[in-house]
């Protein structure tokens, strides 16, 4: 267990990775005359997050805070402003904490790069002399406006994974992603993360091999969404039933309480009834056949969803087919429509 974070920080002068780095180097070092029994330096990855500078500076901190414990990285956490006035500034922070019983501290880094969108192009540059060698590379766009920038473009080639949230981006989201080429960075989409609970709960029904049996021969699988339209969470959901099933869902509006922007699942078919549903914003009921079930809900905040994601350096082949399905039915939904 971690009892304590400390916190130091020092100004680059310039914003050059050699200048930069070397600013690292004298904070390690003076870290270690601080502390009596040293340091011990962590790194995993290189996590690189883009944000906009309207957005909450603390929540941002605490979440990279919360995820270093167990995806120790080197951060390095781009703000942006709407200026188009040249500016481009930078520093570096250490994160530290001291485990449980442990008298030395744990410390990794943290680089922070604040640009105006006006001298956005030079940052690829600047972050591609600061990724850390033969270590995975994560770029994680907290603002998906950014996402659309000719800049931000530019740093995907320096990632792995590229990790977004279509929760409150909506469907240019997941069209998006769905666009991106299967060849480059492996993808990733923090609602997908949300549904880990559904997808769970929904698992446990068909563990039952007469339930299993059911499921081969439903009639039909109803997924009730929460809000006007329906949400990326949706047809992250419809696609996944039609990966595993090969069945098609009815998509339609839910009342009550949501998880995920789900209110709730339904499974029709001969001799058989189940559904998943939520009862309040923190519970769902499964009920099969009539016998019922309540399972707690967890809440999910953002620092659980990416150490989920974090956690998943390889391909997801079950995502990756589930994304390409959702836009897909996205799109017919949209013909159907129209």
């Amino acid at each position: 267990m971690e009892n304590t974070i400390v916190m130091t920080t020092a100004r680059a002068a310039s914003v050059q990775p050699e200048k930069i780095l070397k600013d690292l180097g004298s904070l390690w070092a003076d870290l270690g005359k601080q502390e009596e029994n040293g340091v011990l330096r962590a790194c995993a990855m290189t996590f690189i997050v883009t944000v906009d500078e309207s957005q909450d500076a603390f929540s941002v901190g605490e979440t990279i805070a919360a995820i270093m414990h167990d995806h120790p990285s080197r951060a390095i956490v781009v703000r942006v402003s709407q200026s188009d006035e040249p500016s481009l500034d930078a520093r570096v922070l250490a994160q530290c904490w001291m485990p449980f019983g442990r008298n030395q501290q744990i410390c990794c880094e943290q680089i922070e790069i604040s640009s105006s969108l006006g001298s956005l192009r030079d940052v690829p540059g600047v972050i591609r002399g600061l990724i850390v060698p033969d270590l995975p590379v994560v770029l994680y766009c907290r603002n998906f406006q950014l996402s659309q920038t000719p800049q931000f473009q530019a740093l995907l080639p320096l990632a792995g994974k590229l990790v977004i949230d279509s929760g409150s981006a909506g469907l240019e989201a997941l069209m998006y992603l769905a666009s991106l080429p299967q060849a480059g960075c492996r993808k990733a989409d923090l609602t997908w993360s949300r549904l880990t609970r559904w997808r769970e709960c929904i698992a446990q029904i068909f563990e039952n091999p007469s339930h299993l049996q059911g499921a081969a021969a439903l009639d039909e699988i109803e997924v009730r969404y929460a809000g006007e339209t329906e949400p990326v969470a949706a047809y992250y959901l419809a696609a996944w039933f039609k990966h595993i099933l090969g069945t098609d869902v009815k998509l339609s509006r839910g009342t009550g309480p949501s998880f995920a922007a789900i209110a709730g699942v339904t499974f029709l078919g001969p001799g058989f009834e189940a559904a998943v549903e939520m009862m309040d914003e923190s519970s769902e009921e499964t009920r099969v056949n009539g016998i019922r079930q309540r399972v707690v809900f967890p809440e999910m905040r953002e620092c659980d969803l990416l150490r989920e994601e974090l956690s998943i350096m390889s391909h997801d082949p079950i995502f990756e087919a589930v994304l390409s399905l959702a836009n897909s039915i996205r799109e017919k939904t949209w013909r159907e429509k129209t």
